[in-house]
């Protein structure tokens, strides 16, 4: 889904970019070759797709750039400053060459690679021209002071032909605008004249940026830039805007005059661009997370196989061993009067066998968990008659080791959980109580039902936890330094953590080094599948 979604927002994207005939907007590759080329700039340089796509973008310069390495110092800054801004004569495809704004920004992906350049380019001619224009009204104004009101009407009528106008005094007080002015900004000449000329000042400027363009009208030069205004219906424009100071005797501003071009549609495709790119930057950002995770969990399991032959061949190593040499020697037990040593020798056989079931049974357990393919079934039954048959289940280990179990009920013993689950929990606990405490020890089995809760014990006398072994206990195929030299596969107790977890409960112990262990299982006395 996101991929369907990330590729229609591509394709929305590359028509918005390709149906844009205003503005050349080109792609290059990080070497400065064509690599997509719209509408907009197969109409102002002449080439078309074909053409010009896999060409080196210097096709547009002058001879003389060229030659001076200007191509090759525009992507320069841009790398370095992330974006470059630049006006001067370009080429066109029939040779004949016109004035362009040209903004170059670096692509740059999200391990911080370039990855190629975009560049949009604007022609100026007719911008040119009327600041020639304007330079030109300048001087001769100042030449001739106003001398014919006629030549000085016939400019006025050129630039609000071409052009959104307007003056202010040298405070910004606003003593004139035109038509197209008024068009923009949605006020009438009467609710503008006479007001500051911050009516129309959207707050999307810095104080900085504002002050350095009034430091520089002030002292008589002109500034030229891009301005985000606020219409009178709270609706946003852009205007390229060039602010030229008219001087008096003494060379300081009396008024200013303010001539723009609304760029709004050029801002907007630019925004578009700089959307769309920070789109695609989360969804790849995204995928690699995705696709990390995907690693590390392949990673993990990688582990636990290694895991696995590494025990696999250690544990299995000593019971396949009894069973071989308790195979050779039932082999010469054929007489009657040996039948005892025969039963011997198939007691562990049969116990060598059941070790190995044991440990395959862990890792089958284990699989089923990591893939979330264990499910919990509720059924209804006793406490009582489930814990009495497990604790016979055992009882011929008891007996080996002439074990004592003490079992202990309390409360209502109607359960409704899954049986299955807490089957494998307790025998888990109960088989390491056994295996972990020496001969002749006791172990005691408590459960005590209170309103919703179960809380079920296992207390031993066995061989405990050292203190530096408890925080890692129910980690996968941990084993404590006291117990390396008892059979194992350090998965039992991750296990009985992962079972209880799906019986909405969980287990805690108390344990001293030497002094014995107490298993603690709590979880509510009803289930729901």
């Amino acid at each position: 889904m996101p991929e369907k979604l990330l590729h229609r927002k591509q394709e929305s994207y590359r028509i918005l970019i390709e149906s844009v005939k205003d503005y050349a907007i080109i792609i290059l590759d990080p070497q400065g070759h064509v690599i997509s080329w719209n509408q907009g700039a197969e109409q102002i340089k002449g080439y078309t797709a074909d053409e010009i796509i896999g060409k080196h973008f210097s096709v547009f310069y002058t001879d003389k750039e060229k030659a001076e390495g200007e191509p090759e110092r525009n992507l320069r800054e841009a790398l370095k400053l992330g974006r470059f801004e630049d006006e001067g004569l370009r080429v066109r495809k029939d040779g004949s060459q016109f004035w362009a704004n040209v903004v170059f920004s670096s692509l740059i992906d999200e391990e911080g690679q370039l990855i190629g350049f975009g560049k949009l380019t604007r022609d100026l001619t007719n911008r040119k021209k009327a600041e020639s224009e304007i330079e030109q009204l300048t001087t001769h104004l100042e030449e001739r002071l106003q001398k014919s009101e006629t030549e000085v009407f016939d400019y006025k009528q050129a630039l609000d032909e071409a052009a959104i106008v307007a003056i202010t005094n040298q405070k910004g007080i606003i003593t004139h605008v035109n038509e197209n002015f008024c068009r923009i900004s949605k006020y009438s000449k009467e609710e503008l004249l006479g007001q500051d000329h911050r009516i129309i000042n959207s707050g999307y400027h810095s104080k900085a940026f504002i002050r350095e363009l009034w430091v520089t009208i002030a002292n008589g030069k002109i500034w030229r830039g891009e301005l985000k205004n606020k219409a009178k219906d709270g609706s946003y424009y852009w205007v390229d805007t060039t602010i030229v100071p008219f001087l008096n005797e003494q060379r300081k501003p009396y008024q200013y005059l303010a001539i723009r071009s609304d760029i709004t549609k050029r801002k907007a495709v630019e925004e578009e661009l700089h959307r769309a790119n920070e789109e695609l930057e989360n969804k790849v950002k995204e995928r690699t997370y995705e696709l990390t995770q995907a690693l590390e969990r392949e990673k993990e399991l990688n582990e636990m196989k290694s895991r696995f032959v590494s025990l696999a061949s250690h544990e299995f190593r000593t019971p396949l061993s009894t069973i071989l040499s308790s195979m050779a020697l039932v082999e010469h037990y054929t007489e009657p009067e040996q039948a005892a040593k025969r039963m011997k020798h198939i007691d562990r056989i049969k116990s060598s066998v059941k070790n190995l079931t044991n440990i395959l049974d862990d890792f089958l357990s284990l699989e089923k968990l990591e893939h979330g393919s264990v499910d919990v079934r509720s059924t209804e039954f006793d406490l009582k008659e489930f814990l009495t048959d497990v604790t016979d289940e055992i009882d011929g280990l008891l007996k080996r080791k002439c074990q004592i179990l003490h079992l202990h009920i309390e409360g209502d013993t109607s359960l409704c959980q899954d049986k299955k689950i807490l089957r494998n929990v307790l025998l888990n606990l109960l088989s390491n109580a056994i295996k972990y405490s020496p001969e002749e020890k006791q172990i005691w089995v408590r459960a005590e039902v209170k309103g919703k809760e179960v809380l079920l014990t296992v207390r031993d006398e066995g061989i405990g936890i050292p203190a530096e072994a408890q925080p890692h206990l129910f980690s996968k195929f941990y084993r404590a330094g006291n117990a390396v030299n008892i059979q194992g596969t350090g998965l039992g107790l991750h296990i009985v953590k992962r079972y209880m977890e799906l019986m909405n409960g969980n287990i805690s112990f108390e344990s001293k080094d030497g002094k014995g262990t107490t298993f603690i299982l709590q979880f509510p006395k009803t289930i729901t599948s």
